[in-house]
């Protein structure tokens, strides 16, 4: 997996899911639905976690963790100071 490249990864990971789902579950998702609106991708990751196959749940684990916005290096906030 493409870890430099966020999108590229979230791709993989929705790629990888939609091919496991349909093969586990026989359910069909829209990769590009699950890299647009937020509500079709928790609704998937939902699924993934409530399925019981690991892959999947790991899966959902590394597609919400690209979702966040990377931590900053703490600096101090000097606004704050009087």
């Amino acid at each position: 997996m493409n870890t430099d490249d966020p999108a590229a990864a979230r791709h993989q990971i929705a790629s990888r899911i939609h091919d496991l789902l349909r093969r586990e579950t026989g359910q069909e998702i829209d990769t590009a639905l699950m890299l647009g609106p937020p509500e079709y991708a928790r609704a998937v990751l939902s699924l993934c976690r409530a399925c019981g196959h690991a892959e999947l749940a790991l899966l959902a684990d590394q597609f919400t963790a690209l979702l966040r916005p990377p931590l900053r290096a703490a600096t101090p906030d000097r606004s704050l100071r009087r």
